[in-house]
C-alpha cells in the first residue's frame, strides 16, 4: 500500500500556486466544456485513450491493469488504452502540472479526498459531472466507497476499482503457545492486556510491532486505533466535516490527549512493544520473524506475506480493530477507507468511451481480475460472493469488518491545507511517542500551529 502522508506538504504548496495561476488563466479563457458529442467517433473507429494511475508501479497493480485492458479488447479491439503509471513519490506534482497545462489523461485515477483539489485546478472543474452516469448505470449503492466521490453533492468519480482498510494480523502460534483467544480481544483494553501477555512469553517477544520513529505511521496507527473513535476527527470534529476553520481545530481535544496518553502507555511497556524505532518495513519484519505477536495492516498484507514465505499463511490470523472505551462508553472503531476512484476529465475527446471502459470495470468479470490486485474489488456483490469469499477467505473479512464491526469511516478533511496539518501532527506524535513529551502540551502545541495555517 503506498505512504499516502509523505508527499501531502510538498504538494499541497504546489497545488496551492496552480490554484491561483489557474485562476488566472480562466479569467482569460474562460471555462472548459466537456469535448461535444458530434465529435465522438462511429463505432469502429479506432480510439485511444489514456489511463493515468499512481498503483500501476506496484506489480500487482500493474499486473491487474495490463489484465483488465487486455480482457476489454477481446469485446472492443478498436480501443487502445495507454496507461500512464508514475509512481506515487512523484504522481501527485505531474498530475497538478497536467491539468494547468490541459494535458491529463482521460481518465484519472485518485483516492476520494483528492477529488476537490484537483476539480477545483480549473475553472469550471477539471472532470466529468457523473450524476446522471452513475445513477442510470444503477451503481450508485453498489460500490465500496462511492459515496466519498462526491464534490457539492454531485459525482466526480466512480468507485470501479478497489478499496483496503485496516485491521490487527497476529500470529496464530504465538496466540496459542500464550493461552490467548482472538475472539477475547474486543476493546483497545483488551488488546493491551494480549500485547502484554504474549511479550511475556520468552525473551526477544513482544506483543504488537507498532510504528515508532519518523515515518507517518507513527501518528496514523494511534489516531486510526484510537484517537478518531472518540474524539471524530484529529483536524476537525464530527468525523473531519467542515467548516474548515482554526476555531474548529479539534487536534487538543479531550478525547485526543486522552488517546495520546493510553497510547503512550502501551509503547512504554517493555513486553507490548519492542524498544527502539523502527518504520513499517521493520514492524512487518518482526511480525514475520516471530518477534511480534500483531501488526496493524491492510489487505495488501496478505499478498505481502504470500510473497515472502507461502508457509507463513498458514499462521496468519486476521481480526477487527478493537472498540475503545473511554469514560464508560464503547466506541466502534472508524478506520479510513481507501477506495481507487475515477474520473474522466472534460478535455478528453472521448468521455463517453472512457465511461463504457470504467462501467466494464465494475462487471463481475473485470472485478475477478481486480482481485488480483491484493486489494478488496469495488463492487459489493462480488466481494460479497462465495466465489471471492472461498478464493480471498482472509482478505474478505475485511469486507465484514466494514458491514458489520465498524463505524463509518472517518476520513481525511479534503482541504489544500491538509498536507501541513499532517506534518504538524507527525511532528507531535514523534515528539509524544518517541519524545514521550507530556500529551497535552505536545497536542497544544500543534493545535496553535494548525490555527495559524488555517488563517
Amino acid at each position: 500500500m503506498v505512504d499516502r502522508n509523505r508527499k501531502k506538504k510538498r504538494w499541497t504548496a504546489l497545488i496551492a500556486a496552480a490554484v491561483t495561476l489557474s485562476t488566472v488563466l480562466s479569467a482569460c479563457s474562460g471555462g472548459k466544456e466537456p469535448a461535444s458529442a458530434s465529435n465522438a467517433p462511429s463505432d469502429g473507429d479506432p480510439i485511444t485513450i489514456s489511463f493515468e494511475t499512481s498503483v500501476y508501479a506496484e506489480e500487482p497493480h500493474k499486473k491487474a491493469i495490463d489484465a483488465l485492458i487486455a480482457k476489454y479488447n477481446e469485446t472492443h479491439p478498436n480501443v487502445t488504452i495507454k496507461v500512464h503509471g508514475t509512481d506515487y513519490e512523484n504522481y501527485w506534482d505531474k498530475l497538478t502540472t497536467e491539468i494547468l497545462a490541459g494535458t491529463q489523461g482521460d481518465i484519472v485515477q485518485v483516492y476520494p479526498e483528492n477529488i476537490a483539489t484537483y476539480n477545483a485546478l480549473q475553472s469550471g472543474g477539471t472532470f466529468v459531472n457523473l450524476d446522471e452516469k452513475i445513477q442510470a448505470s444503477g451503481l450508485e449503492d453498489k460500490l465500496v466507497g462511492q459515496e466519498l466521490s462526491k464534490v457539492d453533492g454531485s459525482y466526480y468519480a466512480l468507485s470501479n476499482y478497489a478499496w483496503g482498510s485496516t485491521g490487527i494480523f497476529y500470529s496464530k502460534s504465538m496466540f496459542e503457545a500464550a493461552g490467548i483467544d482472538p475472539a477475547s480481544i474486543q476493546t483497545m483494553d483488551d488488546f493491551k492486556e494480549a500485547a502484554i501477555q504474549l511479550g511475556g512469553v520468552k525473551d526477544g517477544q513482544y506483543g504488537f510491532s507498532s510504528v515508532i520513529g519518523t515515518h507517518p505511521f507513527i501518528a496514523s496507527e494511534w489516531y486510526r486505533l484510537l484517537a478518531r473513535p472518540v474524539s471524530g476527527g484529529i483536524y476537525f470534529p464530527d468525523g473531519e466535516a467542515g467548516p474548515y476553520e482554526a476555531d474548529r481545530i479539534n487536534v487538543n481535544s479531550a478525547p485526543n490527549v486522552w488517546a495520546a496518553e493510553w497510547w503512550q502507555d502501551l509503547i512504554k511497556n517493555p513486553q507490548a512493544t519492542p524498544p527502539g524505532t523502527r518504520d513499517k518495513k521493520v514492524s512487518r519484519e518482526m511480525f514475520w520473524n516471530g518477534q511480534a505477536g500483531m501488526m496493524m495492516d491492510g489487505p495488501w498484507f496478505i499478498g505481502m506475506t504470500k510473497e515472502r514465505d507461502e508457509a507463513l499463511m498458514d499462521d496468519l490470523g486476521l481480526m477487527p480493530q478493537p472498540s475503545v472505551v473511554y469514560e464508560g462508553q464503547t466506541y466502534k472503531p472508524n478506520p479510513h477507507n481507501y477506495p481507487i476512484v475515477s474520473m474522466i476529465s472534460k478535455d478528453s475527446k472521448h468521455p463517453d468511451e472512457a465511461w463504457e471502459f470504467l462501467e466494464w470495470m465494475t462487471s463481475r468479470e473485470a472485478q475477478q481480475i481486480i482481485a488480483g490486485s491484493g486489494m478488496i474489488p469495488s463492487s459489493k456483490e462480488y466481494a460479497e460472493s462465495e466465489e471471492y469469499k472461498t478464493e480471498n477467505p482472509l482478505a474478505a473479512q475485511f469486507f465484514d469488518f466494514q458491514e458489520n464491526v465498524y463505524a463509518p469511516a472517518v476520513m481525511d478533511p479534503p482541504i489544500p491545507e491538509l498536507g501541513s496539518l499532517s506534518q504538524i501532527l507527525i511532528n507531535a506524535a514523534q515528539e509524544m511517542f518517541v519524545g514521550m513529551k507530556d500529551a497535552k502540551t505536545a497536542l497544544d502545541s500543534a493545535a496553535e500551529q494548525m490555527k495559524d495555517t488555517m488563517h
